[in-house]
């Protein structure tokens, strides 16, 4: 669990390095061909994002989970506010704003990779009849908002969200309702058999 855990915290790093490096190398392109480059290198993080989720999510409950390809586009093109992760990038491009572009890539990866646990938990689900219970977990420094913490070790049945003390709610980080809730999360769930408790 701690090297599962180690590899996701490590991701954000990475994460930051190549979206910079994306965003650099385009830059002497056109805007379109930069355009394309970097939803390109976007896409290539996210599908990584929820493939790991997926064999995560199997780990945790000790099944063979699989990725089924039509949801997880589902899940990476979801509309959000109107706008899909390729419409966030072309605003980001145009602002010439990396910094808004790293979080943004961090914000998806974190969003498709625990949808992707969460659909690794519904597949063991309908696939076994058993039952799946979901613990919300923080990093634990001092940048993890009262929000998060306040639901640091909550515990729910698969089929319940999490919900904060200002209201919001979620099945799993990075769905709450509120942006402010979502952006800069690195808050992830852990997985366990209803019979294993």
């Amino acid at each position: 669990m701690e090297e599962m855990i180690r590899r996701y915290l490590l991701a954000f790093d990475e994460i930051n390095k190549m979206t910079a490096i994306s965003y650099e190398s385009a830059r002497d392109k056109d805007i379109l061909s930069r355009l394309e480059q970097i939803i390109d290198d976007f896409l290539s993080f996210l599908i990584n994002a929820y493939r790991y989720g997926i064999e995560n999510a199997g780990l945790m409950l000790a099944y063979d989970t699989e990725v089924d390809v039509d949801t997880m586009r589902d899940v990476i093109y979801a509309i959000i506010d109107g706008k899909t992760f390729e419409d966030r990038i072309y605003n980001h491009l145009i602002a010439d704003d990396l910094n808004g572009l790293q979080t943004l890539a961090e914000s998806e990866y974190h969003r498709v990779y625990n949808q992707a646990v969460d659909d690794g938990a519904r597949q063991y689900i309908e696939q076994t009849d058993s039952g799946v219970i979901k613990t919300w977990h923080t990093v634990g420094d001092a940048l993890v908002r009262d929000t998060h913490n306040y639901l640091e070790g909550t515990s729910v049945d698969y089929y319940e969200d999490f919900y904060t003390f200002d209201g919001d709610h979620a099945a799993v980080p990075g769905g709450f309702e509120k942006a402010e809730n979502n952006v800069n999360c690195r808050c992830w769930i852990t997985l366990k058999a209803s019979d294993e408790l």
